[in-house]
């Protein structure tokens, strides 16, 4: 693949982005969307996720390996730099959570695990006024410090779901979720600014033939299409938007349903689409792509959250 030019089925077809990495270093690529970690700490809601078949490096892209980080421990990193140049005139509070969401239900992976933890079904809020969500029952914890946070996000992610299929030996079977929230508080005026990072590391988009996934792998990959149908769903209504009465089918699965206040509206979304170069996956490939075009022709106006 060339830069902006993808060659399918023999021929060419021109697909259009931001900007396109073959591979680019895991600092060039953070480079390129670091400025949505100011725009979380000046109250705007923020979704970064990775898209794409299982093996394309989807989760490299979003967690790397020791000395050579991705997106999220680089946005750790970040955060608490501006954090920390603008402490002389705010107060600031940051929270992390965690959430896999495995087939259609929601788990808190902070909890998991704990002795005497809390079982509570987790429950999605959506307030149609502020136009905000939250999670009932779901495990926050404050972090004052880049390796508070990182313990907490490394203890999120050790109880993540893996199973085996042919596309890849630890294959994620889930969406992992990781969403910091921070509340600033200007120290003079008092105005408080509430922003929100979502860390979105989805699950494999592969056809089921493709995957030679079995019995309940099989369920798992029913379960992980289905939401990945109704995130589409939704960024096709996105880029649609301004015909009258058009409806935005966040309700249609819990995936887009956290992701309401995060996708499209006032929020600022970030979209990797991880390929494989692999000509045996050109079918997968050219089906990302075409997903990810349609991400990209979401348009709104982005607002500050305050309160």
């Amino acid at each position: 693949m060339e830069l902006g030019v993808a060659k399918l089925d023999g021929g060419e077809e021109r697909f259009h982005f931001d900007a396109v990495f073959t591979p680019g270093t895991q600092a060039e690529v953070f480079d390129d969307c670091k400025d949505l970690v100011q725009s979380a700490v000046d109250g705007y809601n923020v979704t970064i996720f990775a898209y794409g078949q299982t093996g394309s490096g989807k989760t490299f892209t979003m967690y790397g390996e020791p000395g050579n980080e991705g997106a999220c421990l680089r946005v750790i990193g970040e955060l608490f730099h501006i954090v920390g140049h603008g402490k002389d005139r705010f107060d600031y509070t940051i929270e992390a959570s965690m959430v896999e969401l495995y087939r259609n239900d929601l788990l808190d992976l902070l909890s998991s695990g704990k002795a005497g933890a809390s079982r509570k079904k987790l429950n999605i809020k959506h307030d149609p006024k502020s136009n905000t969500v939250a999670i009932e029952n779901l495990t926050a914890e404050e972090c004052a410090t880049p390796e508070e946070l990182t313990k907490v996000l490394e203890r999120g992610n050790e109880q993540r779901k893996v199973a085996a299929t042919e596309m890849n030996s630890e294959s994620s079977r889930s969406h992992l979720i990781f969403m910091i929230k921070v509340l600033s508080i200007n120290k003079e005026t008092q105005e408080r600014l509430r922003g929100k990072i979502l860390l979105c590391d989805l699950a494999g988009s592969e056809r089921l033939k493709k995957s030679g996934a079995l019995e309940e792998a099989q369920t798992e990959a029913i379960e992980i299409n289905k939401s990945l149908t109704a995130l589409g769903d939704v960024i096709s209504s996105l880029t649609q938007q301004q015909k009258k009465g058009n409806v935005i089918p966040y309700r249609n699965h819990k995936l887009t349903q956290l992701m309401q206040d995060s996708l499209g509206g006032s929020a600022k979304t970030l979209m990797f689409v991880n390929c494989s170069p692999a000509s045996s996956n050109m079918d997968e490939t050219h089906m990302s792509l075409k997903y990810a075009t349609r991400a990209k022709n979401i348009t709104n106006t982005a607002v500050k959250t305050k309160g």
